[in-house]
């Protein structure tokens, strides 16, 4: 794991919208839209499954994935493996979380991504660079 810096913490908090690709066991890739993410630590997120159909099937076969995002202040690609969440204190909290921020979802799942690489996406020189 990496522990992600002041920088790349505010840049994801001040993101509405990720991009997560997840890909089958044969290498299929699958690409969706996130929007109910947060950082539960320097290390680690938490993304909430409202929608996931492929990706979730994706998920239990192959636990590893790739977010990336930008917003007004940057953003970079974070790659990691995940644990799925759907009976226990963490999948709670998710269900809570939501009741607070979305009051109309009821998450399927909690996907807990532990971050252990973190790549620029800003164009030039040093675009795709890994950082962390």
């Amino acid at each position: 794991m990496v522990k992600l810096t002041d920088q790349i913490k505010e840049s994801l908090t001040g993101t509405k919208t990720a991009f997560m690709a997840t890909a089958s066991k044969d290498g299929t890739p699958n690409v969706v839209p996130i929007g109910a993410f947060k950082l539960l630590d320097d290390e680690t997120l938490l993304i909430s499954d409202q929608y996931f159909l492929k990706t979730l099937q994706n998920l239990k076969e192959n636990p590893k994935v790739a977010l990336t995002y930008w917003g007004e202040k940057g953003g970079y690609q974070l790659k990691g493996p995940i644990t799925l969440h759907t009976d226990d204190e963490v999948f709670k909290q998710d269900v809570a979380w939501m009741k607070e921020i979305r009051p109309n979802l009821t998450p399927k799942s909690a996907v807990v991504m532990k971050i252990t690489d973190v790549y620029i996406v800003k164009g030039g020189p040093d675009a795709g660079k890994k950082i962390l």
